[in-house]
């Protein structure tokens, strides 16, 4: 049975001056904050290409597959990292977390990037990471309190991003990672996901792995893993209800993926990460 790892990041910062794409999508479990302070970068980011702009402070959760797909010249952008733990105690808005959860970015609304010392924290996290000062992580808990109740809707602080060269696939790439992004809880074959796309199998399977750095099967899988984390976090469903609409054919398969991929039984995943 196939393992897609998630990687652990915890509270953790960087610069990127300038950002560099990245060679394949990941996915972890903390809650990503980006902004960039000039320039654009382009993320596919839960089966949709979206172009953040400079200015503006953007958070999701970093379970749903993403990667840095697309860079403006000139560009400069931070991200820091916090542990998913923490949501459930620093009092945000349900309606928030729930976005969050469900894979949406939630965005900071125009002319706000100023509004708080991002640089500075980053400085600190990148010196100390997880023994960072006590009025940093309140800080960062008041930019996650604002943001909770200043986000504007999805669709107001990114940009959909159609293709970003009409030659160099990814036009293709988005159309059959939205398809599994979709559908990922049916029965999906890989001639299933590259017909979406209209598309050869024998074409779209190496076309798909040039571009993201993982197979379709890989990529679909992650999606499954999401949704049963996304479902076990928000909701006291029966861990077989959670696999099968989670698209895994049976408790067995889905205990096996979930146990060597996560590092933690669902059972225990729902208590840690609720607790």
């Amino acid at each position: 049975m196939k393992v897609v790892r998630f990687e652990s990041f915890g509270l953790n910062a960087a610069l990127c001056s300038p950002p560099k794409p990245m060679e394949r999508i990941h996915h972890h479990h903390e809650l990503e904050l980006n902004i960039v302070f000039r320039g654009s970068v382009t993320y596919l980011h839960h089966g949709r290409m979206r172009r953040l702009e400079a200015g503006r402070l953007a958070a999701f959760w970093g379970s749903a597959p993403h990667s840095l797909v697309a860079v403006e010249e000139g560009s400069e952008m931070a991200w820091i990292t916090v542990p998913l733990t923490w949501l459930w105690g620093w009092d945000l808005a349900p309606a928030f977390v729930r976005a969050l959860l469900d894979g949406h970015w939630c965005i900071a609304p125009r002319g706000t990037g100023g509004r708080f010392a991002v640089r500075e924290w980053v400085d600190e996290l990148s010196a100390k990471g997880e023994r960072a000062s006590r009025r940093l992580l309140l800080e960062l808990q008041a930019c996650m309190l604002w943001l909770s109740e200043q986000a504007v809707p999805e669709k107001s602080g990114t940009k959909r991003v159609a293709a970003l060269d009409p030659g160099d696939g990814f036009r293709h790439v988005e159309t059959m990672a939205r398809c599994m992004a979709e559908r990922f809880e049916e029965d999906l074959s890989v001639a299933d996901i590259a017909r979406a796309a209209g598309l050869h199998p024998n074409y779209a399977m190496p076309l798909f792995r040039r571009r993201c750095g993982v197979t379709i099967r890989d990529y679909l899988l992650q999606h499954r893993l999401t949704r049963a984390q996304q479902l076990l976090l928000t909701t006291d469903e029966k861990i077989l209800d959670v696999a099968l609409a989670s698209g895994f054919r049976s408790l067995s398969a889905f205990y096996e993926v979930f146990t060597r991929s996560v590092k933690s039984t669902p059972a225990d995943f729902r208590r840690r990460m609720r607790r």
